[in-house]
């Protein structure tokens, strides 16, 4: 009997490094990225930005991953992230799949924050510009905005570096 039990472990943690290898492997070689981050709109609830996320597979294996939670950044600092759902995806072997358009709101009440950090900049624009060439004035007032997603990948959590926007 303490044979069959010795020999299910064994089997059981085979099984299991056999996993963890295969993981290891789709997750060296998954491509994924944010395309065409933007800015989409400004009204009277806020300043909104969308974008798109492609996952490339070049492996022959499949993955399920939840829809990713986009979140936006200035210097690290949240802002503003979009609605987490429960929504699956199945990332196909060999292929490229784009997710659908994600939207993130940020409200004017976040954004009152900013402009006063832009107009303190005013007087540096002002000393930049008088009796010089011409600079770009977004370089001077510019906020740096980083957008980041997470998402589960076959139920392992995976957050991606963040890309800058502005």
């Amino acid at each position: 009997m303490n044979k069959v039990v010795g020999i299910g472990i064994v089997g059981i943690i085979s099984f299991a490094a056999y996993k963890l290898m295969d993981m290891k492997t789709l997750s060296d070689k998954l491509v994924s990225e944010l395309v065409n981050p933007r800015l989409a709109k400004l009204d009277w609830n806020g300043l909104y930005f969308r974008t798109e996320v492609v996952i490339k597979n070049p492996t022959q294996k499949s993955i399920t991953i939840t829809k990713p939670v986009v979140t936006l950044t200035t210097n690290g600092k949240y802002i503003t992230s979009s609605n987490p759902e429960q929504k699956k995806i199945f990332i196909k072997p060999l292929g490229r799949t784009e997710i659908d358009t994600i939207e993130l709101l940020v409200s004017l009440n976040v954004l009152s924050g900013y402009i006063s950090d832009i107009i303190a900049k005013i007087p540096d624009l002002i000393s930049k510009t008088e009796g010089k060439k011409k600079i770009k004035v977004s370089s001077v007032l510019s906020i740096p905005i980083e957008m980041s997603y997470s998402l589960y990948a076959n139920n392992i959590y995976f957050e991606s570096i963040p890309q800058k926007v502005l």
